[in-house]
């Protein structure tokens, strides 16, 4: 199969959409990591350490820019199978009644609602620290973003959309790759926890700062 029918087949489009996914995931456990420096006791300054290094470096910048490419294919190569899979239907799915709990019927919801909170949070936090006005202050930065709550409320219903969307996402992004269920079972554990505990671990800052069991 030529590279450009790859692309735009069905099965290319889900290779696509789970190896940009998983990426993603994992950027997000790197992310995690980073922002938990807060949590190290020295008034934030490991954290802005952190902060500084990653506006001075230039290998991260790049890396930077393969994450918002991954994102941004992830996005579109989502929205062309949604669409592919509405050409091909010739009747629509019954909607039974009350309300479904399947991940999988509101993935296009969660991802307009993580894409909001990702533009939410790059203009606060990201942006300031590329353009180097708040870098050596984020840790304050931070602190005095939370303490308002609807800031707060954002940063945990964002935090529980990007869970449910990886809940979904990770086993979606196995089974495209072939894993059957057999081993599907296997890793199970590690794909739930890190789906509900990487997201939680990022809503833990904000909540902690604002009931002010993290200060700066």
């Amino acid at each position: 199969m030529q590279l450009s029918n790859f692309y735009t087949s069905s099965i290319g489009r889900k290779v696509i959409m789970a190896s940009t996914g998983l990426f993603l995931m994992a950027f997000l456990v790197v992310h995690l990591g980073l922002n938990a420096t807060i949590f190290a006791g020295d008034d934030g300054a490991l954290f802005d350490r952190t902060a500084d290094f990653l506006r001075h470096n230039w290998g991260l910048h790049l890396l930077e820019v393969l994450v918002f490419g991954c994102f941004i294919l992830h996005i579109w190569q989502g929205i062309a199978l949604t669409r592919d899979n509405r050409s091909k239907r010739s009747t629509p799915y019954a909607v039974s009644p009350g309300l479904s709990l399947d991940p999988a019927r509101y993935m296009g919801v969660l991802g307009v609602i993580i894409f909001a909170f990702l533009l939410f949070h790059l203009y606060q936090f990201w942006l300031p620290n590329a353009i180097g006005t708040r870098s050596a202050n984020l840790s304050r930065l931070m602190q005095a973003t939370m303490t308002r709550s609807w800031v707060v409320a954002i940063y945990t219903l964002g935090s529980i959309a990007v869970a449910i969307h990886l809940l979904h996402g990770w086993r979606s992004a196995a089974i495209s790759f072939g894993v059957t269920d057999r081993y599907l079972r296997l890793i199970s554990a590690i794909g739930i926890s890190l789906a509900i505990g990487v997201p939680l671990g990022l809503a833990t800052i904000p909540i902690a700062m604002f009931f002010k069991l993290l200060q700066i």
